[in-house]
């Protein structure tokens, strides 16, 4: 038997970290200090007014919120005005992106442009405010508190019309809302103040329905629209809208009968035993897959209906066998068993009910117990992401994907040929810590995106969504699966089957490979080897269609060294990664392609500035020459299309970045090495390098070169290089 070129490990050997060279301060400011003043008075005048007619009852703590909007030129972390909130006994509590034209840009070439900036939203009393005013005209307030104010565009009140959200769909009778207060763990008397206050106009809030994540407090309430909308001058209130339902409870799937031949279930345990991973959806009902799945039901979701069993059952087979083919019907071998927990009733989502909220809480309360490293829903709010807001499921799960390394998968939605922004990606596949699938029409060649799969992009961070597309089914082709309840093979069509799909090839490696592969790198190893296509924009298909087949992930054509790296980015340094490359000639022209991943916490309260961790890489093309020269390798335009999107402040807050390369044969590479660098930032503020924490990475990069043996050329200069190691008891068909 041949050997097999598989992948190589120990890439994080050749890596070494080096300390940070000194930063350069070279920002313009478009203002000076005299201009502020004249535009920012009669500003805070207006916001005092409207301070002063609100109703004390509105303003917990004396306080109410204002939007303090920043000039897009000090849209970075560094330039957050803490100073000046630390002077004037102001506290910011959320942020948010906007578009605006400034009065005057920082760059000739931005002169009368719309851009991105930051908005925050500051809380005070009128003291406070009062305070801002004084040393924004006082001659002889701190040079770094002056400087602060020279970054700051505007202010002006936060208006209880912008808190409210898709209230035109919301029906005239008593409906239930979820309310976003700016009320963190330590601000308890903020909900109750809240509560009482929505007593007034008939609103009924529950308190036991909170859920708190970051600076935000996500709650329920049930009302009247007209009644809601006199709640909203409640000064702490972020957002109002009513609550969606959940995707699962109103299919728009397709399941048609097939007539074939249902194979024989395997009679071999999961390749690996001692992993299991979660699948939160309708429950099973049956006792077919016991041999590799435990159904964990709760009290609320015993009664259930034949539609959310078949959507269970189904999403679980997926994820066990794989899709059936049609022409040669078989089961796989499933590669990790599975605890299927029920958490959809015929309620769920319900507006009559209040159980979005809990199917979160369910969901929340497994996962952060920290027993799996693999999850999958293919549930989730049936509404599509915000820029501004953050959904309070992805706040939650990306919290706790952050914290247990969890690479969980995500449907995206089946909305994808709705109109304009109803066509948008649904919560939580926003997340930027997770893997959010869409669903590609066909298996084979001449794939597209399916029509009914949602579309990107994501907020910036967070900005390829989905992740990537696999197959999940289309009229021309359906989707094949096994469904226990109907004892028969069933054709399908959603992205709630491409997602476990996806898992099923990220659980494949893990369980085939004997080198141990993290979360990171696994998710890495998927958006490496994605087939992109150049019929389909990022938005529609992210960084391309991921691989049914573990064996692709793993396996090394002899033209391609494929190089996995892992471990951890320190703080205060930069980590340089050789690239392996010949050090033989060759005439040939060659490509270079690379992924980074990262895990980070976010701070759900400030959307415009999500993620707490980000890279930045510098591609060295000569360094084994000590040529200096340095490119982008993962230039912005890899990822952004737009002028507006195309900001340096979003691209290095990424959590995944991934480029194929194409070099010319008279190109010189010579010991090519990435320099990458680890930015921190915590509740938008700038984090110095000593205080912050060190940040768990994974790397893949591939050289190809066509008709000549690389990978043994590599393997040759590298021999520190090992392939990683197979399961021996596994046969592996490639």
């Amino acid at each position: 038997m041949m050997e097999r070129n598989l992948l190589l490990g120990n890439g994080h050997v050749l890596t070494k970290k080096e300390p940070l060279p000194k930063g350069r301060d070279g920002k313009r400011y478009p203002y000076t200090l005299e201009e502020v003043r004249e535009h920012l008075n009669p500003e805070i005048d207006t916001l005092l007014s409207r301070f002063r007619s609100l109703d004390d009852a509105a303003k917990p703590r004396g306080e109410s919120v204002f939007n303090l909007t920043l000039h897009p030129a000090f849209l970075g972390k560094s330039y957050f005005p803490e100073g000046l909130l630390r002077a004037t006994g102001l506290r910011d509590v959320g942020s948010r992106q906007v578009i605006i034209r400034p009065r005057k840009a920082a760059r000739q070439c931005d002169q009368n442009k719309d851009l991105v900036t930051a908005q925050l939203f500051v809380s005070g009393d009128d003291d406070a405010v009062i305070r801002f005013k004084e040393i924004l005209n006082s001659p002889t307030a701190p040079k770094g508190v002056q400087k602060d104010l020279i970054e700051i565009e505007s202010v002006s009140f936060f208006e209880g019309k912008e808190r409210a959200r898709n209230f035109e769909h919301a029906k005239s009778d008593l409906i239930k809302f979820e309310v976003v207060l700016h009320a963190g763990v330590e601000d308890d008397d903020i909900v109750k103040a809240y509560i009482s206050y929505a007593a007034q106009y008939d609103v009924s809030v529950d308190y036991k329905s909170r859920i708190q994540v970051g600076g935000l407090t996500f709650i329920v309430a049930h009302a009247r629209p007209e009644d809601m909308k006199k709640t909203l001058d409640f000064s702490l209130i972020r957002v109002v809208r009513p609550m969606p339902s959940l995707r699962c409870t109103q299919p728009n799937i397709v399941r048609k009968l097939s007539n074939i031949v249902t194979p024989e279930l395997p009679n071999s345990k999961a390749v690996l035993e001692s992993e299991r991973i979660a699948i939160f959806d309708g429950g099973l009902g049956t006792a077919d897959l016991s041999n590799w799945v435990t159904e964990y039901v709760y009290p609320d979701t015993k009664e259930t209906s034949g539609l959310l069993l078949q959507h269970g059952n189904e999403v679980t087979s997926t994820f066990l066998f794989g899709r059936v083919e049609e022409n040669a019907p078989s089961f796989k071998r499933p590669f990790m068993n599975v605890d299927h927990y029920r958490v959809l009733s015929p309620t769920s989502g319900d507006n009559s009910n209040w159980d979005l909220f809990d199917v979160l809480k369910k969901i929340q309360s497994v996962l952060d117990s920290g027993d799996y490293k693999f999850a999958n829903l293919s549930i989730g709010p049936h509404l599509p992401i915000g820029d501004d807001e953050v959904h309070v499921w992805t706040a939650v799960l990306d919290q706790i994907c952050a914290k247990h390394g969890i690479l969980l998968t995500v449907a995206v939605g089946n909305d994808g040929n709705e109109d304009g922004d109803a066509a948008r990606i649904q919560p939580p596949s926003d997340m930027v810590n997770a893997l959010a699938i869409g669903a590609a029409d066909r298996s084979g060649e001449k794939w597209g995106r399916a029509p009914y799969s949602c579309i990107g992009p994501g907020r910036s961070p967070g900005f390829v969504k989905p992740d990537g597309v696999i197959f999940g089914g289309s009229d021309d082709e359906p989707f094949y699966t096994y469904n226990p309840l109907l004892g028969s093979i069933v054709g399908v069509q959603g992205t709630s089957y491409a997602s476990p799909l996806a898992l099923r090839t990220a659980a494949g490696v893990a369980a085939l490979s004997g080198t141990p592969l993290n979360t990171i790198a696994l998710k890495a190893l998927l958006v490496h080897h994605a087939e992109t296509s150049r019929k389909y924009s990022r938005e529609h298909i992210g960084w391309g269609r991921f691989s049914e087949d573990p064996n692709v992930l793993i396996d090394c054509p002899n033209d391609t060294a494929t190089v996995i790296y892992y471990g951890s980015l320190a703080k205060n340094k930069y980590l340089r990664a050789p690239i392996p490359f010949p050090d033989v000639p060759f005439d040939e022209a060659f490509e270079l392609t690379a992924t980074l991943c990262i895990q980070t916490p976010v701070d759900p309260e400030h959307s415009v500035n999500y993620t707490r961790a980000g890279m930045q890489v510098t591609f060295r093309p000569r360094f084994g020459l000590d040529d200096t020269d340095t490119d982008d390798f993962f230039g912005q335009k890899s990822q952004y299309k737009t002028e507006r999107e195309c900001r340096s402040e979003g691209h290095k807050w990424e959590t995944c970045l991934h480029r194929s390369k194409k070099f010319s044969a008279d190109t010189l590479l010579s010991d090519p090495v990435f320099d990458i660098r680890y930015h921190a930032r915590d509740s938008s503020r700038h984090v110095k390098g000593v205080s912050a924490p060190d940040m768990q990475y994974a790397m893949v990069i591939s050289v190809r070169v066509k008709d000549f043996d690389l990978y043994n050329v590599i393997r040759q200069r590298y021999t520190i290089l090992n392939p990683i190691q197979l399961r021996t008891q596994i046969s592996l068909d490639t």
